[in-house]
């Protein structure tokens, strides 16, 4: 792909990804006790249904073993026997014992074993779905495509998605913020930066931020925000 598609500040143009639809989720009633329906709810992505495997985005690999490793510190370690995070249809696991078991298990619960114990049913559930790695995986950088950069996207963002109205709505929040004492030498990187992003509204920037170079953000006062106004004092 042009750029690299698992690169965390890249989305995914829906011009070359559209949206398929795979189902609707419904909420039909809001919790009735906090603790045990929001407190212990133990989100996690590495409950994946046969058939889908994780991709190589690396944030995602690393999430797959520490949002568990959280609720078990958080929880226990049979967090899933709580009923809020308790499947409806049985599940056969290799976890045993631990702190508040509550369901009973025979030994083995290992596979392969050689004493009538569960196996892995490999004629309906093969291979977990995985992406091929060509030689070990290590942590190293990402390779550079044709179109890694990081202004890229944003650019595309403010002229192509943006309309007349936002872009304006979003230079004068720029200016705004570039109004508080900023040192000359940070509001120049601040220039160069947006106008990487686009020239045209790296343009408007400066020549607002110099229009304004004598006033405080005037957004300040209405947002009561007391960092804003300690801010403003400074200058």
């Amino acid at each position: 792909y042009r750029f690299n598609p698992f690169d965390l500040t890249k989305v995914w143009p829906h011009g070359d990804y559209p949206l398929i639809e795979v189902g609707r989720m419904t909420l039909d009633r809001n919790p009735t006790d906090n603790h045990t329906e929001i407190e212990q709810l133990a989100f996690q992505p590495n409950n994946l249904v046969p058939g889908i495997g994780p991709s190589p985005d690396r944030m995602l690999l690393a999430r797959l073993f520490s949002y568990a490793d959280a609720h078990r510190a958080r929880l226990g370690a049979n967090y899933q026997q709580i009923p809020v995070n308790a499947p409806v249809c049985p599940v056969h696991s290799y976890s045993k014992d631990g702190a508040m078991r509550m369901q009973k298990v025979a030994d083995p619960v290992y596979a392969p074993n050689s004493h009538g114990g569960p196996a892995a049913d490999t004629g309906r559930f093969p291979r977990v779905p995985s992406w091929y790695a060509d030689g070990d995986i290590m942590r190293t950088a990402y390779v550079d495509h044709a179109e890694d950069d990081d202004w890229g996207q944003a650019g595309t963002l403010v002229r192509e998605v943006l309309d007349e109205a936002a872009r304006h709505r979003l230079v004068d929040n720029v200016v705004g913020h570039l109004l508080n004492g900023v040192s000359e030498p940070v509001l120049e990187r601040a220039f160069a930066y947006w106008r990487n992003v686009d020239e045209t509204v790296g343009e408007q920037i400066e020549e607002g931020v110099r229009a304004k170079s004598g006033e405080m953000d005037p957004k300040a006062a209405e947002q009561a925000n007391p960092a804003r106004r300690s801010m403003q004092a400074k200058a």
